[in-house]
């Protein structure tokens, strides 16, 4: 079928009467090579990162064709939501997908083209007649004219093409870190300078291949930490990464000294997150889901009741939109002169009416992750989108919440969409100091 096609194509060429009609049957030819070659490429790609669990220049790849082909993973959602296709991490989807993808490219391109051609057709025309209205104007070079177009058409789609490049295959692999030093009321001496290193939302899985997880951890031991803290989204969804998810955070048990305090996040759960829980206390994490932990400060090590004057607890909170929340079983026990930091994957838990109304718990700081900074921010507009409900408040940094300060992570993965743009990928270092006062 497609040698009967390619003879038509030719043989309209041969005999065209019209240069034009020929000129664009060969645009035509060119977006269908595209489209024949791109199509079978983007689906190998993706079926080896996505269910092979390839890595490397394939994982990058396979980010960048689905940047290119969204539309196509819509349709695939359409015919799964009709009984075709299982989802991501099947090949029937991941066919349909490339297959419909590339094609609205290779249609959409031959869109963009005609359209562009019209414009400058009538702007050639135009300036034709506007110079023949001029007796002494000097002759008009439209060859000239039509390479300037052309050029600065061609520039346009270089930077848009080298835009993407960036988003995908460069910005989202460089780590950043970023250090607070936060002062804490009635903070003991003997924890004076503890040093906590966070990591949030490392979402191994399509997107996040395992060396890079690998990497971050090693970045986070590194960085000299007293206790290291997880904020949730360990793995993007499902059940295939659990056990691997739990494996990567045995270097980080072993390697800090006080060791590793974690909580799941809403992509956790999208699987399961019981499953998930258990498998990272299997490795050592002190899961915390609505519970708690103190850090004995005669000791500086973690342990699992009051251990008495100058105590630091660490109370646990379940993810505010797929977990349970429990705040009244995360704070049992606290005695209310104990110095408190929560951990919850959510920032948007700031806000809830057990944390900020009169009487609430007491809080001195909450650590949470999950916003990814929006991962997209655009000079002079700001972050446009971050899944929160308070908008850009709870994007990324220290934030001052109703009742108490909050730090953000922008997260070491991303989730929806494999792009950053001036929201690198981060790892967290907070230092608590005693207060001045």
């Amino acid at each position: 079928m497609l040698r009967v096609f390619l003879w038509v194509i030719r043989t309209g060429i041969a005999t065209s009467r019209y240069r034009g009609m020929r000129k664009w049957i060969r645009i035509l030819l060119l977006m269908l090579c595209v489209w024949v070659v791109c199509a079978p490429l983007g689906a190998w790609v993706t079926h080896r990162a996505w269910i092979v669990g390839d890595d490397g220049w394939v994982r990058l790849l396979s980010n960048l064709t689905t940047i290119l082909i969204l539309p196509g993973w819509v349709t695939a959602m359409v015919f799964h939501w009709v009984g075709i296709g299982e989802g991501r991490e099947d090949l029937v989807s991941i066919v349909i997908a490339n297959v419909f993808g590339w094609g609205y490219l290779v249609v959409g391109g031959v869109g963009v083209c005609v359209v562009i051609r019209s414009v400058i057709t009538k702007w050639k025309a135009r300036s034709s007649a506007d110079d023949q209205d001029e007796v002494d104007s000097e002759p008009v070079d439209h060859g000239r004219r039509a390479f300037l177009a052309n050029s600065t058409l061609g520039s346009v789609a270089a930077v848009s093409a080298a835009a993407l490049g960036y988003a995908t295959l460069v910005e989202p692999w460089g780590i950043k870190v970023r250090e607070y030093a936060i002062p804490i009321d009635g903070l003991d001496e003997r924890l004076d300078g503890l040093r906590i290193v966070q990591v949030s939302d490392t979402h191994l899985g399509p997107r996040i291949p395992e060396s890079f997880i690998v990497g971050a951890y090693a970045r986070a031991l590194e960085l000299n930490p007293d206790l290291i803290v997880l904020t949730g989204d360990h793995v993007h969804d499902g059940t295939k990464e659990n056990p691997r998810a739990a494996e990567l955070c045995e270097p980080l048990v072993r390697g800090c000294p006080m060791g590793v305090i974690g909580v799941l996040g809403n992509h956790d759960w999208w699987g399961d997150g019981h499953q998930l829980s258990r498998m990272l206390s299997g490795v050592g994490v002190r899961m915390i889901d609505n519970d708690r932990v103190w850090i004995d400060a005669k000791t500086r090590s973690v342990v699992d009741s009051d251990p008495g004057e100058g105590a630091l607890a660490f109370a646990g909170i379940g993810d505010l939109t797929d977990g349970v929340v429990d705040v009244d079983r995360a704070f049992r026990d606290l005695r209310d002169e104990t110095v408190r930091i929560v951990l919850a994957h959510n920032p948007d838990t700031a806000e809830i009416n057990a944390l900020k109304l009169a009487g609430a718990h007491r809080v001195d700081l909450m650590v949470s992750g999950h916003t990814h900074g929006g991962q997209v921010k655009i000079p002079f507009i700001g972050t446009p989108i971050v899944p929160s409900w308070y908008g850009q408040k709870y994007a990324g940094g220290l934030v001052q919440g109703p009742a108490f300060r909050v730090v953000v992570s922008r997260g070491v993965g991303m989730s929806m969409l494999p792009v950053r743009v001036g929201v690198p990928p981060e790892i967290g270092v907070i230092t608590l100091v005693r207060s001045a006062d």
